[in-house]
């Protein structure tokens, strides 16, 4: 309980918008990387890499034999298989402020999502959107898969 309570006030802490050190932060971090996986951010291409920060706007797109999950910092956990595009389009989560909004597009590919303290305290604050579906959280794990068209 007390392991708790010192994460709960150190995402409090982190995600104070008068905090430098959240903007630092980003909307996550990579926690796995197998295979190809690219981050496209301000129309670059780069490598992804454990340890690397995910920003609001970033397109994750995994390769054949890619793989990704990252945890974001909600403590939500986002996974993604091969051959998947998704986009970060919006995430903030400022609970003190009572701030809480989550849309992930995802294009193609597989995902699965773990919900966090975001959806805990708003249900409705986070959306995946897909070509053809829009998925509301009302649960707490689970997966989407979008064919290529």
């Amino acid at each position: 309980m007390r392991v708790f309570i010192v994460i709960l006030g150190l995402v409090f802490v982190l995600c104070s918008p008068h905090s430098t050190i959240a903007s630092e932060v980003g909307v996550g971090v990579f926690k796995t990387i197998k295979g190809p996986v690219f981050i496209e951010r301000n129309k670059e291409v780069t490598p992804a890499k454990v340890g690397d920060k995910l920003f609001e706007k970033d397109v994750i797109v995994t390769g054949k034999s890619g793989s990704m999950g990252a945890i974001l910092r909600d403590n939500s956990i986002l996974s993604a298989g091969s051959n998947t595009r998704l986009t970060i389009s919006e995430f903030v989560f400022e609970p003190a402020e009572k701030k809480l909004s989550g849309i992930v597009q995802v294009k193609r590919g597989t995902i699965t999502y773990l919900t966090g303290l975001m959806a805990k305290l708003n249900s409705k604050a986070i959306r995946f959107m897909t070509p053809t579906a829009v998925c509301g959280i009302r649960g707490t794990h689970f997966a989407i898969k979008v064919e290529d068209e």
